[in-house]
């Protein structure tokens, strides 16, 4: 979409919220969402591949660890996969949250490096996906969510008209996208 500048009062311009693009959008919500899949995924996962998770120190039998441990997790999952659909819906706080959590992310992704240059020449390639996605996805995803066209859009838009915009096969895709990142980066979390 094209932006319109509209003068305001004050003889400022503004941009006009019928035709302001977002950016961004997309990519944060496959973001949440995928970090709930990843969540909810890690439990069975482990059991599937035999590793021991978080929950293993209550020394039960495999099925019963992941068990209570998805059962733990699901809040966290749903927490997470609401937030991701009040980015879609518009939600002015999420921009916010959302925009401080991935600079965040990007700094501790860098933090990490050291570790996945020694993880990648032990032969050990499952931590670069962390890497891609905390280094480079998540300073891409604050940006493009800082930018002005975006603030407005969560400015001015309402729940309506944002569910509108990002309804269709929208939603499909972007779940899609979560859920193939989120097994993902649940197989680089729980793969020694």
């Amino acid at each position: 979409m094209k932006e319109t500048v509209v003068p305001s009062k004050d003889g400022a311009s503004s941009i006009s919220s019928e035709n302001v693009a977002p950016q961004g959008i997309g990519m944060a919500v496959a973001f949440d969402w995928g970090l709930a899949v990843q969540i909810v995924s890690m439990p069975l996962l482990s059991l599937l591949l035999g590793s021991s998770g978080p929950f293993s120190i209550l020394h039960q039998p495999p099925l019963t660890t992941a068990i209570i441990s998805f059962v733990a997790s699901l809040p966290f999952a749903v927490l997470l996969a609401v937030f991701g659909e009040g980015v879609r819906r518009g939600w002015r706080w999420t921009r916010l949250v959302q925009v401080v959590f991935n600079a965040l992310l990007f700094v501790a992704g860098l933090v990490s490096l050291p570790g996945l240059w020694q993880a990648v020449t032990h032969g050990n390639y499952w931590p670069l996906i962390t890497s891609v996605i905390l280094v480079i996805f998540s300073p891409l995803i604050a940006w493009r969510l800082s930018r002005p066209q975006t603030a407005q859009w969560f400015k001015t838009v309402s729940s309506v008209a944002a569910r509108q915009r990002h309804s269709g096969a929208w939603p499909y895709l972007i779940a899609i996208w979560a859920i193939v990142g989120g097994i993902l980066q649940a197989l680089a979390t729980i793969k020694p």
